[in-house]
């Protein structure tokens, strides 16, 4: 349904877009830097707070019908790619992951760098200079909040 690699995406099914956390635009630049499963399981560990694998497949459920393993490779790869932090349970049954968010910020900043680098391999450096124009547009307040963000950042 969707290309990792177009620009264009179309709309994911009306079902998908009500469940979804994301919607619309940046649905979509979710989607193109993860794909149309990862988005969907990572917006669903985002409207449960945190879930085990099975309340994710629960969740997806009704929209699209998934297998336990698939979510659960799927949390796997999230987690590995730094987008979910997990704590291990042990219960009657074993023990399993439960899945929550290590940071929402760190989710954006992935959808904007995935975003970033498509621009740079498709256009060349060039893009820089729109983005640098970009910039000049936004309010003069917030470009001041961004900069104490990225100190206190850079103090680290």
């Amino acid at each position: 349904m969707f290309d990792r690699c177009s620009f264009r995406l179309s709309e994911p099914p009306s079902s998908d877009i009500n469940r979804s956390l994301y919607s619309g635009a940046l649905f979509d630049k979710l989607v193109m830097e993860l794909g149309d499963l990862e988005a969907a399981v990572l917006g669903s560990v985002l409207r449960l707070n945190k879930a085990s694998a099975r309340q994710v497949v629960k969740d997806l459920e009704p929209s699209r019908g998934l297998a336990y393993s698939t979510i659960s490779t799927t949390l796997d790869r999230l987690y590995k790619k730094g987008m979910l932090g997990r704590d291990e349970e042990v219960g009657r049954g074993g023990s399993r992951y439960i899945y929550m968010i290590r940071s929402e910020e760190k989710v954006k900043g992935r959808v904007v760098k995935g975003v970033v680098d498509r621009l740079l391999a498709a256009f060349g450096p060039s893009v820089l200079s729109t983005l640098n124009d970009y910039v000049d547009d936004i309010p003069k307040e917030e470009l001041k909040r961004l900069e104490e963000k990225i100190q206190r950042g850079t103090k680290r």
